[in-house]
């Protein structure tokens, strides 16, 4: 085992955690690892300690990769806090000019960077991964697909650089963790988890909750209309023996009809007027999840909606013309003037009041933009909330300056309540609070981790779920929390050989305890709290 050189860490700003240390001299013993540890745990301070022993015993540069402007920025000040020497830490992103990131590369010890620079430059030539002796790919999981931490891990592979992988959330599948592992030329795992006796003392407790409501009767008139419309395209995709006819079908299950029938249809024009049928079905199923999950509103917003979109498509421009459709549009007009909507909002105001009341943060996470924009409008009709909404880019959403100005604003206590969508799950240094809120259960154990990490940072935290009884939020509920224990399942079994072999199916051992731990012990590190995660 190696011992490392820290004399270039500016101790009296951190406190060295056994198990980070175990960590960091395991990377020098595997070459390239992966670490798969719960947010609040401190991966990123793993890296630190491997960094600043490279930069006292060997004259490479080390590269460190995060997947956005904000957490670059974020991972480049904390090694200049943390180690002596590193002022010549360059920021490389796609706003930077090529000819100053090429000046970059050859002036900087330490470069952090977003993994799609540092792609498109290695084409170009203006750097070589030979001139590294460490990589650093944070959030790590997203290292599949087309995803360039790929091709930056193919040719790390032809390099004698060391290789650390970070990540709170690989995968429940196998063969994604697998293809993760292969993509960055993985050879060994280090796990830990917050039931891990080592890690207690440290971790703080974040305790879930599930608020189950049902749904009204007034809600159930109304899937009952819109499912009477979608059994009969349902119908004839069963009549077209290419599905069974039921009346509850996934959007996974369409999905995957539609690929089937756009292969078929450069054969055999005729599979053009199934794919319309198919549309329109997706378009159905959609609408029911919306009311199902999100309420008489989001509804309302979609089917308004076709008459906007009906040029577009043939499925749409026969919804538009469908007298049903006008029906249960003017039937959710009626249910908004005497103000019935999902149980859910009424649920989470209740929640929210009594949370900011006390003068805590809560972040609130909805899968639809509409619903943010209505959550946050509910929200702030409320006696001490001041809700402000976090949205991604596409379709005249916020670009990454907007983003950054609301996170910080939200760092300050400008407000108290951030309503986001996905991009909040990670990529931005959002501050720890004191309560999630999921709008929605979701069927990622990857989202699910990352949402619930939100809480419990520095402090302890709650997340509640809430759920609406017998829809698709309760089977997402039970099947994010199979896939979690299933993935630490996989993990602990590959951490437990002594060289990984990324390539095999390996059986599983169920690991005792549950999911959720049970107020684990409590011990403040205070000096570390900026730097966990």
């Amino acid at each position: 085992m190696v011992s490392l050189d820290l004399s270039l860490l500016r101790k009296e700003k951190v406190e060295i955690r056994d198990y980070q240390l175990k960590a960091a001299e395991r990377l020098f013993e595997a070459q390239k690892l992966l670490v798969v540890m719960p947010t609040a745990l401190g991966k990123t301070f793993i890296a630190i300690l491997a960094i600043a022993h490279l930069l006292k015993t060997q004259p490479k540069k080390i590269l460190f990769l995060a997947p956005t402007k904000p957490l670059v920025l974020q991972q480049a000040k904390r090694l200049q806090e943390l180690i002596d020497t590193v002022e010549e830490t360059a920021v490389v992103t796609g706003e930077v000019s090529p000819e100053a990131r090429k000046k970059q590369y050859v002036t900087a010890t330490v470069i952090c960077a977003t993994p799609q620079t540092i792609n498109n430059d290695l084409k170009k030539g203006l750097l070589s991964l030979h001139d590294f002796a460490l990589v650093v790919f944070d959030e790590a999981h997203r290292a599949v697909g087309d995803y360039a931490y790929v091709p930056i891990g193919e040719r790390v592979k032809k390099t004698g650089s060391l290789v650390l992988a970070l990540t709170a959330s690989p995968s429940s599948d196998k063969k994604k963790v697998a293809e993760v592992c292969l993509g960055l030329g993985i050879n060994a795992i280090e796990v830990k988890t917050l039931q891990d006796e080592e890690v207690q003392q440290f971790a703080n407790d974040v305790k879930v909750f599930w608020e189950f409501v049902d749904l009204p009767p007034e809600l159930v008139s109304l899937r009952s209309g819109l499912k009477a419309l979608l059994a009969e395209p349902v119908g004839k995709l069963g009549a077209s023996g290419f599905m069974s006819a039921k009346e509850n079908v996934s959007r996974k299950e369409l999905l995957m009809l539609r690929q089937k029938f756009l292969g078929l249809s450069k054969r055999n024009p005729s599979f053009y007027q199934l794919l319309s049928v198919v549309a329109k079905a997706m378009n159905l199923a959609h609408a029911i999840d919306l009311l199902e999950s999100e309420g008489v509103r989001a509804l309302y917003e979609f089917l308004h909606g076709f008459n906007e979109r009906k040029s577009q498509t043939r499925a749409v421009a026969q919804l538009a013309a469908d007298p049903r459709i006008k029906i249960i549009e003017k039937d959710c007009e009626a249910l908004l003037q005497k103000d019935i909507d999902h149980p859910k909002m009424v649920k989470l105001k209740e929640i929210v009041s009594k949370t900011a009341g006390s003068k805590k943060t809560v972040i609130v996470f909805a899968h639809y933009r509409d619903s943010v924009t209505e959550i946050v409008s509910q929200l702030n009709s409320l006696p001490g909330v001041k809700a402000k909404s976090l949205v991604g880019r596409a379709g005249g959403g916020m670009n990454q300056k907007q983003q950054h100005g609301v996170v910080e604003s939200f760092r300050d206590s400008e407000f108290n309540v951030l309503v986001a969508t996905s991009v909040g799950e990670e990529g931005l240094d959002i501050p720890s609070v004191d309560l999630v809120i999921f709008y929605e259960a979701v069927p990622s154990e990857i989202r699910l981790i990352q949402r619930r990490g939100r809480a419990g940072r520095a402090k302890v935290g709650e997340a509640v779920v809430l759920v609406t009884k017998g829809t698709k939020d309760e089977a997402y509920l039970w099947l994010s929390r199979q896939k979690e224990k299933t993935m630490l399942k996989h993990m602990r079994h590959l951490q437990g050989s002594s060289r990984l072999q990324v390539g095999e199916e390996p059986s599983v051992e169920e690991i005792p305890g549950p999911i959720i731990p049970e107020k684990p012990k409590k011990k403040g590190q205070t000096s570390m709290s900026d730097f966990l995660g």
